[in-house]
């Protein structure tokens, strides 16, 4: 009997890539503008945002600068949340670096022997964030003509992530786990500023190309009707309306796609909260791509779902207080779309990630040819 699920399941994946594959066949315009507008938006919003981050997260674990925050911050740390001196700067930091900068961080943390394996898992559930670049930048840089709705979703997602925190201490510190292979010096060398960009460089690609066929998966999606049968649903769950619920459905899956909702519609507000502190399906894909089997999503699925939901009552809360004095014109509204200047940078840096990849490999075998001869 339980052969029946697993058969089925693979069943259903056997269909969706045959669907994939005859969708990429016949409905070739329909791909060339899916891939178009996600290269687009990677090129423009998330390597700006980004890539300096995932370079930046990388060389403070491995440096172990994490070990030498200030004891009253690792006090704070341990006292409130449960974490230990690398896992709570870990925290505060992932909360506004961006996405899977966080995950990143715990795995290089575990993979040096910083962070037990138990640790990490749950963690990776609270260590979890947009970041300011990417919410003003993509998000209400794009949708409000007020940067004051990009500061209630901070303040909402941030908050969120701070409430978990309290949850996930009680078993936090019921990880007994030591790392004794821990090192607790502070180095940085030009080796290791190398490694770090070249592991920037091939994280922001995945990322990338994640963003592509998820934006490839939602037209597919969109042309088969199944984005208009889900917006009913969700339409009648939420009280939106199906137009918007249609639009808000491809965001769920690629969070970069919220360009698409209405401009300056503050009802939304808190349903951007909720897929911001979610991060939506391409993020959780984003985040197993870094994370390659080493830690378990599970406890990453079930608390980004708790804490999208504290973040929608957060917002519903704050909204009031804070947009009391906000004032806003139909007729006057201007929302100031983010854009990078050029792409010409972005591409810039492929460019230059990609040379120092393959002359870093180079430099590599050379030294193991030295090596043997000797």
């Amino acid at each position: 009997m339980k052969k029946i699920p697993e058969k089925t399941l693979t069943a259903l994946k056997i269909l969706l890539l045959i669907t994939g594959v005859w969708f990429c066949i016949s409905e070739t315009e329909a791909v060339k503008t899916a891939v178009s507008g996600a290269l687009g938006r990677c090129i423009n919003i998330i390597i700006p945002s980004l890539y300096a981050m995932m370079t930046v997260s990388a060389l403070v674990i491995k440096s172990g600068l994490t070990s030498k925050f200030p004891k009253p911050f690792k006090f704070v740390g341990r006292f409130l949340f449960g974490m230990n001196e690398n896992s709570f700067p870990i925290f505060l930091f992932s909360m506004f670096a961006g996405y899977p900068a966080g995950a990143k961080m715990l795995c290089t943390g575990y993979s040096g022997g910083k962070i037990s394996k138990k640790s990490a898992g749950l963690l990776m559930g609270i260590c979890f964030g947009a970041g300011p670049a990417f919410i003003f930048g993509c998000i209400s840089g794009q949708l409000y003509s007020s940067s004051l709705a990009g500061k209630i979703i901070l303040i909402s997602t941030v908050s969120a992530n701070v409430i978990l925190a309290f949850f996930v201490s009680f078993f936090l510190r019921r990880d007994s786990e030591i790392q004794k292979n821990a090192p607790n010096s502070f180095s940085i060398t030009g080796e290791m500023l190398t490694e770090c960009v070249i592991s920037g460089g091939k994280t922001i690609a995945e990322i990338c190309f994640m963003i592509i066929a998820f934006s490839v998966f939602t037209a597919m999606l969109d042309t088969y009707g199944i984005i208009s049968a889900a917006a009913d649903v969700f339409s009648k769950i939420s009280g939106l309306s199906h137009d918007i619920s249609a639009e808000f459905l491809p965001a769920f899956l690629d969070i970069t796609a919220v360009n698409a909702l209405p401009e300056n519609n503050y009802s939304l507000l808190p349903y951007l909260c909720a897929l911001t502190s979610f991060g939506g399906i391409c993020v959780i894909f984003q985040i197993s791509a870094v994370v390659s089997g080493k830690l378990s999503l599970k406890p990453l699925i079930l608390l980004r779902t708790i804490a999208a939901i504290l973040s929608f009552i957060i917002c519903r809360s704050i909204m009031p207080f804070m947009m009391r004095n906000e004032v806003i014109s139909a007729s006057a509204a201007a929302v100031k779309t983010y854009k990078a200047p050029s792409p010409v940078p972005s591409l810039l840096i492929i460019l230059m990630t990609f040379m120092l990849m393959c002359e870093y490999g180079n430099l590599i075998k050379c030294n193991k040819k030295q090596q043997n001869k000797i």
